[in-house]
């Protein structure tokens, strides 16, 4: 049999304000245990050991008005606890699809919104935290797994152990900063596409270290590039039968050229030796050098004459040698059309941009306000056609326990 009343007030020692009982195999009889309707709160509830707590309670629009409240100055506010399910499940929008079989402390279901919101006016929106296993952990299929807004400092930033250095000469601000003492500070990997890309319309990438003994960068495979590559030292490392490897410098020239090298023989004191066909591709055919070596007694070689595909040496004073040579051509790249000797050039490339961090400035009342109603702008672009529209905070109300008790005594 129902009872009811205006007010209903529990007094006395006992464990239990109000109880919903079970039957004799402690199997709930009820449905629902309480069911509360209120133009505020629903249910009310407050935690605590002191003569008269109060909870920072009813301080913004989300809070003025709910289903369920809880507030306590020294423990938890309001607390969801499951052996098997989810201890707390937060809904926005009208059956929203949720996957079955999610087991989790805290559940956030949407269709077209967030799920889960979390903000902080001085401190972290959200932190997640795990002693052995990924402390947080994004999905997506359609959208990005992360994405990561700053305003003023870094998008995403990574910490493996310890930090690592500081980049020197610039901000040390950026869209994704990785960073570590002992282990690597960026890793990208894929099977069949790019691991890492940079892009940008100054430097695409800039490797920089402070050790001379130590590399800027390091290739353990082929280096491909498709525009102007300079350096200071160009070397080869080659390996000995020693085992060690050895350095070769480069020969440089002020000028692009393509050389090959051969042997051919006389005969009476002539020969003809055809260019290389794929050689002949690459140069410009009517302006090259070509260098001979006797390699047997004669009075001396010189060019007769020089084709696009060949080019003819002959014996000195008419000698009929036949005897073997070896030669050197030269020849200017096709490719290039334009260019200057010693051409000057910049040096070092350009660094990243040496400008300052901005400095950590307490956020003033409007600066926070500012922020605060972009977020209530995003949120309103955000939200589905015919959703109602978010309204400004109402002032403060707090709601305690004295406030209660005048409230039932009114």
């Amino acid at each position: 049999m129902g009872t009811s009343d205006d007010s209903f007030r529990a007094e006395g020692p006992g464990l239990f304000g109000f109880l919903t009982e079970s039957d004799d195999d402690n199997v709930p009889v009820k449905a629902f245990g309480t069911v509360g309707y209120a133009p505020n709160v629903g249910v009310l509830g407050f935690s605590g050991v002191a003569a008269d707590p109060e909870g920072p309670i009813q301080q913004n629009s989300y809070s003025q008005r709910a289903g369920v409240e809880g507030g306590s100055v020294d423990f938890t506010g309001t607390a969801g606890v499951s052996l098997n399910h989810v201890g707390v499940y937060g809904q926005v929008e009208d059956q929203p699809p949720v996957p079955a079989g999610f087991r989790a402390g805290v559940l956030g279901a949407a269709s077209t919104q967030p799920g889960i919101i979390g903000f902080s006016r001085d401190g972290d929106g959200i932190e997640g935290a795990s002693f052995t296993s990924t402390a947080v952990r994004a999905v997506s299929f359609f959208g990005p797994g992360v994405e990561s807004i700053s305003g003023a400092l870094t998008g995403v930033s990574g910490i493996s152990g310890t930090q690592g250095p500081a980049v020197l000469n610039t901000s040390n601000i950026a869209g994704v900063r990785g960073t570590s003492d002992g282990a690597n500070g960026v890793i990208g990997t894929s099977n069949r596409s790019i691991g890492v890309v940079g892009f940008s319309n100054n430097v695409g990438v800039f490797g920089q270290s402070t050790n001379p003994a130590s590399f800027a960068g390091l290739f353990a495979g082929n280096v491909q590039v498709t525009g102007t590559f300079s350096a200071a030292v160009k070397n080869a490392v080659v390996p000995f039968p020693d085992g060690s490897a050895r350095v070769l410098h480069c020969m440089e020239s002020p000028e692009h050229w393509f050389e090959d090298f051969g042997t051919a023989k006389l005969t009476r004191g002539r020969a003809v030796v055809r260019l290389d066909a794929d050689f002949a591709k690459v140069i410009k055919r009517g302006d090259y050098r070509v260098f001979l070596t006797a390699e047997g007694d004669c009075r001396g070689l010189f060019v007769y004459r020089k084709s696009a595909a060949s080019f003819e040496v002959r014996e000195l004073m008419g000698g009929k040698s036949s005897i073997a040579f070896s030669y050197r051509i030269v020849g200017r790249r096709k490719d290039i059309t334009r260019h200057r000797r010693f051409a000057k050039i910049d040096t070092p490339l350009p660094a990243p941009s040496a400008t300052r961090a901005p400095r950590h400035r307490k956020p003033t009342a409007a600066a926070l306000r500012a922020f605060l109603a972009g977020l209530e702008r995003e949120a309103r672009a955000r939200a589905p056609r015919g959703a109602r529209k978010l309204g400004r905070s109402r002032p403060p109300e707090r709601w305690s326990r004295r406030a209660a008790r005048r409230a039932v005594k009114q």
